[in-house]
């Protein structure tokens, strides 16, 4: 999530970053190791060798954008088509948020119904009616001003991870709900998926005739070069996607399943997609080659789970032998610190057992940064194919270290 430069005080001359290369950033031209990468849309690392030719190849091809249909999008398609074969049709967009924006708008179209059921702890971007959290008992918390009033009415969130509670509120709201939406794997907490409850929804939601609405603008790609459903055997009937597809250019996808495109088809539905950079030449010509060559080139995944593995582990055994108020959580290629070591479940039990932490977390991370490494402030870790060996084993020094000092 990438905060307002305008508003929020916390930005100054001195946290900008001006450049970047491989696995690092530079601040105020000191060199970070960046743990974020562009909230985890740079599997290659910055600058890679990919965009560079990329960006020679647009001006090679005198390719432009032209706010009008465009053969670099139809090339993404037919890629698109491989790495996620369950989907018919695409729609591109600017970004996650707008992406999430439209999709809403087909499942209304579809439905004539307005709310959505959202499991606990997914994010989905800053459009207005998703910018609320689930408080410990399901309720509504606003995470910023200036939303409409109705809004807040139009979530429900079910408790992720529990099929008893969840049926509950799904059946009290199944005459008025448009779709169910969550983040398979969540950058909250991102660990083995409860398979099980996710395919508890998909079940529900075809049983009784409701939209089952993926997110995985952060696992599309990022899984195994494929995305989570595919790896797993789910289906929805729409998904978004984008992050590691465009390789650190803007984009968001909207992926159709058959069946709802028959559907709108059928009714013939007036949706509005376009905007003037939807489906741009440029993102889509980048996009298209850094996704081929992930496809292509396999053996980089083995390579960033088995560093995400290794970093996570050897912190996690360092924690236990120390017995230190902390566990690593981590999927593919990302990962995450939770600062408490009792078992956590969902993101409500998170923010409860790590409140009591705040203080030694604040320094933790002052003195992450002191050590020259970047440190998301959402606390995603994303690692890149930049990440060499040496990095890594400083990145797992200097956490030993901050650790062990504050927890």
């Amino acid at each position: 999530m990438q905060e307002s430069y305008i508003l929020n005080e916390g930005y100054n001359s001195q946290n900008l970053i001006s450049h970047s290369s491989g696995a690092h950033i530079y601040i105020r031209n000191k060199k970070y190791l960046d743990l974020s990468n562009c909230a985890g849309s740079q599997i290659l690392g910055h600058n890679n060798l990919i965009i560079k030719k990329c960006l020679k190849d647009l001006s090679k091809k005198k390719i432009s954008n032209y706010a009008n249909p465009n053969i670099h999008a139809i090339e993404f398609s037919k890629t698109l088509k491989k790495v996620i074969p369950n989907f018919s049709k695409f729609v591109f967009c600017n970004s996650g948020s707008e992406s999430i924006m439209k999709a809403l708008r087909i499942c209304r179209a579809l439905t004539k119904k307005e709310i959505i059921i959202n499991a606990s702890g997914s994010w989905h971007g800053s459009l207005n009616e998703t910018l609320y959290n689930a408080d410990k008992n399901l309720n509504n918390l606003s995470l910023s001003d200036g939303l409409p009033n109705d809004t807040k009415n139009k979530i429900k969130f079910i408790p992720y991870g529990n099929i008893k509670k969840s049926k509950k509120i799904l059946d009290k709201f199944k005459s008025k709900t448009c779709c169910i939406l969550l983040e398979p794997i969540q950058g909250s907490l991102p660990n083995i998926a409860n398979i099980n409850y996710i395919r508890f929804l998909q079940d529900y939601a075809k049983k009784n005739n409701l939209i089952f609405f993926l997110d995985e603008m952060i696992t599309g790609l990022r899984d195994e070069g494929k995305s989570f459903q595919t790896n797993n055997n789910i289906k929805s009937d729409i998904s978004v996607f984008g992050k590691a597809f465009g390789g650190g250019f803007p984009l968001g996808v909207i992926a159709i399943s058959p069946k709802i495109y028959s559907k709108l088809k059928k009714k013939k539905l007036k949706i509005f997609f376009g905007g003037t950079f939807s489906g741009n030449s440029i993102n889509m010509y980048v996009a298209n080659k850094v996704t081929s060559y992930l496809t292509k080139h396999k053996i980089i995944y083995s390579s960033l789970k088995k560093k995400t593995l290794k970093f996570s582990n050897t912190i996690n055994k360092f924690s236990e032998k120390k017995n230190l108020d902390i566990k690593v959580y981590s999927y593919c290629s990302m990962a995450r610190i939770v600062f408490s070591n009792r078992t956590i479940n969902n993101r409500s039990q998170r923010d409860f057992f790590e409140k009591k932490n705040n203080s030694k977390i604040q320094n933790f991370q002052n003195f992450i940064k002191q050590n020259k490494i970047f440190y998301p402030k959402n606390g995603i870790i994303f690692f890149s194919n930049a990440f060499t060996n040496k990095d890594l084993s400083f990145l797992i020094k200097v956490f030993k270290e901050g650790l062990n000092k504050y927890f």
